[in-house]
């Protein structure tokens, strides 16, 4: 039971459920304002408005709430960067996916998120706690 409890309590107080906590979040808002977007303006530029909310809002948030990092304006820089070339590998991993056959929108969905997701929560460790990161007790915690 001891042991239970003190991984429930690391896993709490890990990075990774804050990300995933972040993530679900973003997803859940930019889901919604798409749907509603895409009923008065094209679809390509609600989700362009939507991805760019998306980008702000984690951007915003992913050092400090999920890394307890502090954001400067080169973090941030680095991230929103790494952020547009995990959307443009999402991209690649979905006209591939099509390529390959994958028909169901429910599957390309799962299956590129499955890809970019970690590679979202990887750039954020490097960015926020590795070496863009000057403090050691960030790189420590």
């Amino acid at each position: 039971m001891r042991s239970l409890t003190s991984s429930l309590r690391r896993l709490n107080n890990s990075s990774l459920l804050r990300f995933l906590v972040l993530g679900g979040s973003n997803t859940l808002v930019t889901f919604v304002l798409f749907a509603l977007l895409a009923r008065v303006i094209p679809p390509w530029l609600a989700y362009t408005v939507v991805f760019a909310i998306g980008l702000a809002y984690t951007t915003l948030l992913i050092g400090r709430f999920v890394f307890r990092a502090h954001n400067t304006w080169r973090r941030s820089g680095v991230f929103v960067c790494w952020y547009l070339g995990v959307y443009i590998f999402g991209l690649i991993t979905v006209q591939t996916l099509l390529a390959l056959g994958v028909n169901s929108r429910n599957l390309l969905a799962l299956l590129t998120i499955v890809v970019t997701a970690p590679l979202n929560y990887l750039g954020g460790r490097l960015i926020f706690r590795g070496r863009f990161s000057t403090s050691q007790k960030e790189l420590v915690s």
